[in-house]
C-alpha cells in the first residue's frame, strides 16, 4: 500500500465576496512523488498550493499531511514538514546569504536563540547541495535571479522538509537556469526522499519532470494521471482552448505538446 504525503478530502474554499473556487476536490499523493498542477491562469493553482502549505485555511474539508490534519500542526510544526517556495520572494532586509539560509532553521530553535553546532552544520551543507556556498557571504541583493532561486531552495532545504511545495519556481529564469535548476531538485529528491508538489504554466516541464499531472479548471477536478494520459489533444484543448499538437520527446518519449 502506498504511503501518502497529503491526503486531500471534499475540499471547499472561496474568497470573500467571490464565487466558491473549490468545491468537494479530493486528491491523494503519494509520498516521493513528482506531482505537477497545471491548469489555465485563474484555475486555483496557486490557491491550492497554499493551502496544502496551511497559508490558507478551507471553509469545508481536510487536508491530511503525513496522517496528521494540517491545521492541527502549528506552524512550526507544519514547517518541519513542508518547504514553500513561493512565485516571488521579497526580503525587507539585505541579508547575507548565509543569513538567509540560517532561517531556514527557525523552526527548531527558540526564540532570539542563536544556531548551535548542528544547526550551523546543517545550513552548510543546504548550501552545499544548492552550491551556494561560494557566495555566502554576498548580499542577497547582489546575486542574480537564478542564485538567489537557489539560496531561497537552500533556506528550505535547512528546514530538512519532507514536502517542497513550489510556485512557479522556473519564472524569470532562462532556458539554461531551468534546466540546472530542474536537475538539481532531481538530485535533492532522490538524495533526501523529497516529496515534490509543483505549478507551472509550462506544460512540457510538467511533462518531463512529473509522475502525476493534475489538470484543474477554475478549481475544478478534470483529471489526473501520469502525463502520457493528461497531455491529449482532447483535454488540452478543452481546458485551455486551443488544440495543441501532441508528439514524443524523443530522449524521454514523454509527451511533448506543440502549439
Amino acid at each position: 500500500m502506498p504511503f501518502f504525503a497529503y491526503e486531500i478530502k471534499n475540499l471547499y474554499f472561496q474568497y470573500k465576496k467571490e464565487e466558491p473556487l473549490f468545491e468537494g476536490l479530493s486528491i491523494k499523493i503519494k509520498e516521493k512523488e513528482w506531482f505537477g498542477i497545471i491548469g489555465p491562469n485563474g484555475s486555483g493553482k496557486t490557491t491550492l498550493l497554499k493551502l496544502m502549505a496551511g497559508l490558507l485555511r478551507p471553509q469545508k474539508g481536510t487536508i491530511i499531511l503525513f496522517n496528521n490534519n494540517l491545521f492541527s500542526l502549528s506552524s512550526k510544526e507544519r514547517a518541519k514538514f513542508i518547504g514553500y517556495f513561493p512565485q516571488e520572494s521579497f526580503f525587507i532586509f539585505d541579508y547575507t546569504v548565509k543569513e538567509v539560509v540560517s532561517m531556514g532553521r527557525n523552526p527548531y530553535i527558540k526564540w532570539f536563540s542563536a544556531l548551535n553546532k548542528k544547526d550551523r552544520e546543517i545550513v552548510e551543507k543546504a548550501m552545499e547541495l544548492t552550491e551556494t556556498i561560494k557566495f555566502k557571504d554576498k548580499k542577497i541583493s547582489e546575486i542574480s535571479t537564478g542564485e538567489r532561486k537557489r539560496v531561497i531552495l537552500a533556506r528550505l532545504l535547512a528546514q530538512e522538509p519532507k514536502i517542497l511545495l513550489l510556485d512557479e519556481f522556473t519564472t524569470h529564469l532562462d532556458i539554461s537556469y531551468q534546466i540546472e535548476f530542474i536537475n538539481l531538485l532531481k538530485r535533492l529528491k532522490e538524495a533526501k526522499d523529497l516529496t515534490i508538489i509543483f505549478l507551472t504554466h509550462d506544460l512540457n516541464l510538467a511533462s518531463l519532470s512529473s509522475d502525476r499531472i493534475l489538470l484543474i479548471d477554475k478549481g475544478k477536478y478534470i483529471a489526473c494521471d501520469v502525463p502520457e494520459k493528461i497531455l491529449k489533444e482532447d483535454l488540452i484543448e478543452k481546458v485551455y482552448k486551443i488544440k495543441p499538437i501532441i508528439k514524443t520527446h524523443p530522449l524521454t518519449n514523454k509527451p511533448l505538446v506543440i502549439f
